[in-house]
C-alpha cells in the first residue's frame, strides 16, 4: 500500500529536515492579480516607498488603473483628507516594519469617498528585512453606517434610560464587587465579602434622597458598609438571605442609615450580573418606606390607646345604665310614695277641712290639683305648655277642672275679662287659636 507524503520513517542517523513549500513566481503573481481583495504592493527600498504593483479588483475599488498609481505613494487615496489619526498609524508601522491594520477615509478617482479597512504587511529578504509592503484594502462603509447606526441607537437608548433613571421616585443603583463574590465560597464568607467589597457604580438623585444627600454623584464611589452596617444583626441576616438566593431578591427589608446618621427602611429588588461563577455587581431598585412604618407603628399606638378608651367607655357605659336603673326606680319609688301619701293623707285631710270650713271652691280646687299631680297630666302640662306664664298654668287647670270664667275670677280674686285674657293666650301658645277646639276638651285629653 503506498504511504501518505510525510509518512515515511527516518533513521536516527538521517535528520529531520523542515521544507518549505516555494511556488513559482508566476503562479505567486497569478494569485494576487486574481484575489478579490484590493491589493497594493509597495517598495520601501525606494524613496516615497512607491506602488509597484496593483491588482484588477483595486482598480475596481478605486476607479484608477494600474499605470495610473504605479511609481505614486499611497497618500493620493487620502484625496485632501490628510488630517486623519490612521495615516500616522501606518507611518509608524511603515517605520517600525510591522503589520497593521485600520481603517480610515479614502478617496476614489471621481472623488466619492467611502471607508476603507486597510492592512499592511511587511515582506521580507532572505536576511529578514523588509523590502517591500503588501496593502490589503476592503470597502467597509456599508458595515461602518450598520455599526454607526448602532451605537446611535445604543446611544440614544442610554440617554433615554439615563433620563428615566434620573427621574422616577425609585432609587436604582448598581454596586460592584471588587473582588468579584465567588458563589461557591462558603456562606459567610460571601456575607462579608458584601460587606467589605461592596462599592456604589451607578445611583440615581433619589438613591442620593434616601441616604441624605442632594445628587447620585455623591453617592458613587461610596463603600455599602457606610451606609449598611454590619453591626446591625438584621442587616447581616438580610444578607444571608440574598446570599442563599443567589443573590436575586424581591422586596429585601434593610436598615439603613443616612449621612446624618438617621435610620431609614428600605424595601430592595436585586438582580445579580454573574461571570464564571462570580458576582461581579448587583442591580437595585429601592423604596424609602420609613414614613410607611411609622404610620403602622404610630397606627399600632393608636389602635392600643383606642382599645383602652373604649373599655373605659364600656365600663362608664355599665356604670351610666346602672345610675339609670337606680334613678327610674328611685323615680318610681318617688311616685309611689307621692300618690300614697297624697290619696291617703292630703285628700282626706282636704275633705275634713272642707266640711269643717265650708270652703268648698278652694278646697275643691285644691283637691283635683293634687289628684292632677298624681296623674299623667302634671307632666304632660309641663312638657307641652313650657311657654305658659305661672298665672296661665293656674287657669288651665281651672279651665280643666270645669270651673267657668266667673268661678275662675272669683276664686283668683280678678276681673273676669282678665280671666278671659289669659284663657286666649293659653289657646294661642297650645296652638288651638282658630281651631274650634274647646280648651277645656284640648285639657282633659292630655290625661
Amino acid at each position: 500500500m503506498g504511504k501518505a507524503p510525510g509518512s515515511q520513517k527516518h533513521s536516527a542517523s538521517q535528520p529531520v529536515r523542515s521544507r518549505k513549500a516555494r511556488l513559482p513566481a508566476a503562479l505567486l503573481q497569478q494569485s494576487l492579480v486574481a484575489a478579490s481583495s484590493a491589493l497594493v504592493i509597495t517598495d520601501c527600498q525606494q524613496k516615497g516607498n512607491p506602488v509597484v504593483f496593483a491588482n484588477p479588483a483595486f482598480e475596481n475599488l478605486t476607479g484608477y488603473n494600474a499605470g495610473e498609481v504605479l511609481g505614486e505613494s499611497c497618500r493620493f487615496l487620502l484625496g485632501k483628507d490628510q488630517g486623519q489619526e490612521s495615516p500616522e498609524k501606518i507611518r509608524k508601522a511603515l517605520k517600525g516594519e510591522q503589520p497593521c491594520t485600520t481603517v480610515l477615509r479614502t478617496c476614489r478617482k471621481d472623488g466619492s469617498l467611502f471607508q476603507s479597512e486597510l492592512s499592511i504587511a511587511p515582506l521580507r529578504d532572505s536576511a529578514g528585512k523588509a523590502t517591500h509592503f503588501l496593502w490589503a484594502q476592503r470597502d467597509v462603509t456599508e458595515q461602518k453606517k450598520k455599526e454607526e447606526g448602532i451605537a446611535a441607537l445604543i446611544a440614544e437608548k442610554e440617554r433615554r434610560f439615563a433620563a428615566y433613571v434620573g427621574n422616577v421616585n425609585e432609587a436604582i443603583w448598581r454596586i460592584d464587587f471588587e473582588p468579584p463574590i465567588p458563589l461557591d465560597d462558603p456562606e459567610s464568607r460571601q456575607v462579608q465579602a458584601i460587606f467589605d467589597n461592596g462599592v456604589f457604580a451607578e445611583a440615581n438623585d433619589a438613591v442620593a434622597h434616601i441616604y441624605g444627600l442632594t445628587e447620585g454623584r455623591e453617592v458613587i464611589g461610596r463603600p455599602l458598609k457606610e451606609f449598611l452596617e454590619q453591626a446591625n444583626p438584621g442587616n447581616v441576616e438580610r444578607m444571608v438571605e440574598l446570599v442563599r438566593h443567589k443573590f436575586r431578591m424581591k422586596n429585601l427589608l434593610t436598615h439603613e442609615k443616612d449621612a446624618n446618621g438617621t435610620a431609614s427602611a428600605i424595601v430592595n429588588n436585586i438582580s445579580p450580573e454573574i461571570q464564571n461563577g462570580q458576582v461581579r455587581y448587583v442591580w437595585g431598585a429601592s423604596i424609602d418606606l420609613s414614613e410607611f412604618f411609622e404610620a403602622q407603628e404610630d397606627l399600632g399606638r393608636s389602635r392600643k390607646k383606642l382599645a383602652v378608651q373604649k373599655k373605659a367607655l364600656e365600663e362608664k357605659n355599665l356604670a351610666l345604665k346602672e345610675l339609670i336603673t337606680h334613678i327610674e326606680m328611685d323615680k318610681k319609688d318617688l311616685k309611689d310614695r307621692i300618690m300614697a301619701n297624697v290619696s291617703q293623707v292630703v285628700i282626706p285631710a282636704l275633705d275634713k277641712i272642707r266640711l269643717n270650713n265650708g270652703a268648698d271652691g278652694h278646697v275643691e280646687q285644691l283637691r283635683r290639683a293634687l289628684e292632677d299631680l298624681t296623674s299623667s297630666f302634671g307632666l304632660k302640662v309641663a312638657d307641652i305648655t313650657t311657654k305658659l306664664t305661672p298665672r296661665e298654668t293656674e287657669v288651665c287647670s281651672m279651665v280643666k277642672n270645669g270651673l267657668a270664667s266667673k268661678e275662675i275670677a272669683r276664686l283668683l280674686n280678678i276681673a273676669p275679662h282678665t280671666v278671659e285674657k289669659h284663657r286666649r293666650m293659653a289657646r294661642n301658645k297650645l296652638g288651638l287659636a282658630n281651631k274650634g277646639i274647646n280648651l277645656h276638651t284640648y285639657l282633659n285629653s292630655l290625661e
